[in-house]
């Protein structure tokens, strides 16, 4: 009877043991639609909720119509964007450290390719983080010659300001590879340029030829593959030299003036 007493008294310990406050691991705090929409009710900072959301365990409904429900109950387009990074809708342990301020994430597909495509977005890929690459105006200029004609793209500066190191850097892009190929861009004659051969033509007093488009010459092989969030991973082919490249959305230059997402490698 002693025993059997002592073996009671054990477990009653143990069982009020149990029962104390911080006994045992509480269960793992998970975000919610609901509660992000809790959370900018209660008038707390948009970059607080967006540090919440990047070290915190969710699980959000990133369908369309979900989406357009969030933004009418006053959700901002940043903390939307933080919800759609990828990890964030994974229910599993917390997300990591929000990367530095110089990488940005890139939406995940959740809209769809067509919502991808209207951001006209260019990343670089640099150890797992997503630095964001902007465009560059550049103008075409058209030189006439007797029964002769050449435009060419012109982007100011013999330099881009967004310089590379890594001979054969990894993008991702929201452009397929006929809409913005790879392409080398060449110093100008004489000025503070860089230039792209577009177009060249010949006439005569009763025909001509006229060639419109990219050089093959002047684009770099890629390899490409389609992202599962929607983008295309654009690789060169082979190591690029030191030079001036870019990204080019010819179909814009058909008015005279377009984009150009330029890098440089050193």
């Amino acid at each position: 009877m002693k025993m059997m007493r002592v073996v009671l008294l054990l477990a009653l310990v143990t069982a009020l043991a149990l029962s104390l406050p911080g006994a045992t691991s509480l269960a793992q705090e998970v975000l919610t639609n609901d509660s992000v929409v809790q959370m900018i009710k209660a008038g707390l900072p948009e970059s607080v909720v967006i540090a919440k959301i990047r070290s915190t365990a969710t699980k959000f409904d990133l369908r369309t119509e979900s989406l357009v429900t969030l933004k009418k109950n006053g959700v901002s387009d940043k903390v939307l964007e933080a919800m759609m990074a990828p990890g964030s809708a994974a229910s599993g342990a917390p997300a990591a450290a929000p990367a530095p301020a110089v990488a940005a994430t890139p939406p995940a597909a959740a809209a769809g390719a067509g919502a991808l495509r209207d951001r006209d977005a260019v990343y670089q890929v640099i150890g797992g983080k997503y630095v964001e690459m902007f465009p560059t105006s550049a103008n075409l200029e058209t030189n006439m010659a007797f029964f002769s004609s050449k435009s060419e793209v012109v982007l100011e500066g013999r330099k881009a300001k967004h310089r590379i190191s890594d001979k054969q850097p990894v993008f991702l892009s929201t452009y397929g590879p006929t809409d913005a190929p790879l392409v080398k861009l060449k110093p100008g004659d004489s000025n503070d340029d860089r230039n792209l051969k577009i177009s060249s033509g010949a006439f005569m007093p009763f025909g001509g030829t006229q060639k419109m488009g990219v050089r093959n010459e002047d684009k770099i092989a890629t390899n490409i593959e389609r992202d599962p969030r929607g983008f295309y991973r654009v690789t060169p082919a082979a190591p690029l030299p030191p030079g001036e490249y870019g990204f080019i959305l010819a179909s814009g230059f058909g008015a005279g003036v377009g984009k150009i997402f330029d890098f440089g490698v050193d």
